[in-house]
């Protein structure tokens, strides 16, 4: 079992299972996915307030200065969407409303070059919508490396892990956590069917 102050560490000390976070750029927006479990109280939820949000964007460096309650309560819509689309690497569609909801908060980017000629995406304005631009542009470019489809929701709780197995069919956080949880609830169901 996890105890109740590992618990709070998830997500950004530890993983569940001992699982590696993601590769390079692709672990901050698998932190920022993972700001909040579902199976964790609300109070935990690393962005639920602004100036938690604010914290954890300075942490991050993704901005320097406070964030209002409505910005806070739109990166909150974001994290869910984007978590959908983690889900959705399960094998399913993603949800057009997730989808939609990340087009509409689209920040502006451009290309960057430096000097040894590299190009990146970066944003152009700073604040919140800077914060968002370089999430969705981490997004884009790890959709075009195609490690974001092994980005993967946890089949029970949602919670955004690296798929690295072979064949990329892992499906929960942890074996040990959700993938017992949903086996001795199937093994239960048959039992009283």
């Amino acid at each position: 079992m996890v105890d109740e102050r590992d618990k709070r560490r998830i997500g950004e000390q530890i993983e569940p299972g001992g699982r590696p976070k993601a590769p390079g750029q692709l672990e901050l927006l698998q932190r920022f996915i993972n700001t909040h479990n579902h199976d964790l109280p609300t109070e935990w939820d690393r962005i639920g307030t602004a100036e938690k949000a604010s914290a954890w964007l300075r942490e991050k460096g993704l901005v320097r200065e406070p964030i209002s309650e409505a910005d806070a309560a739109g990166l909150r819509q974001l994290r869910e969407s984007i978590r959908a689309l983690a889900v959705a690497n399960q094998g399913g569609e993603p949800d057009p409303a997730a989808t939609e909801l990340i087009r509409r908060t689209a920040a502006p980017l451009t290309v960057a070059v430096d000097a040894m000629g590299r190009t990146s995406l970066e944003p152009v304005r700073g604040g919140v919508d800077g914060a968002v631009a370089t999430l969705l542009a981490i997004l884009h470019e790890s959709q075009l490396s195609g490690d974001w489809s092994r980005m993967k929701g946890c089949r029970q709780c949602e919670y955004a892990f690296f798929d690295r197995s072979k064949n990329r069919s892992a499906a929960w956080c942890a074996m040990s956590i959700c993938g017992n949880r949903t086996k001795n609830r199937a093994y239960y169901r048959r039992r009283s069917s």
